[in-house]
């Protein structure tokens, strides 16, 4: 499962998501989700921009690690 945090510095938030190889997320772009960073649909009722989303795929050294 997709791991976030976000601080705070300086008046700015800095958010981090963390995913593993195989994983993949819908980030929010309308900043409405209750779940943000990750989208929870609100931009369909807003009328706003929908997410984007993020697949993690594992690297050619990934790959040799696991067999």
């Amino acid at each position: 499962m997709a791991e976030h945090s976000t601080e705070e510095k300086n008046g700015y938030l800095k958010t981090w998501v963390t995913l593993h190889p195989g994983e993949k997320v819908s980030l929010c772009r309308c900043f409405k989700s209750k779940k943000f960073p990750l989208c929870d649909g609100t931009h369909k009722l807003e009328g706003t921009h929908g997410p984007v989303s993020i697949q993690v795929t594992p690297c050619e050294e990934d790959k040799k690690q696991t067999d």
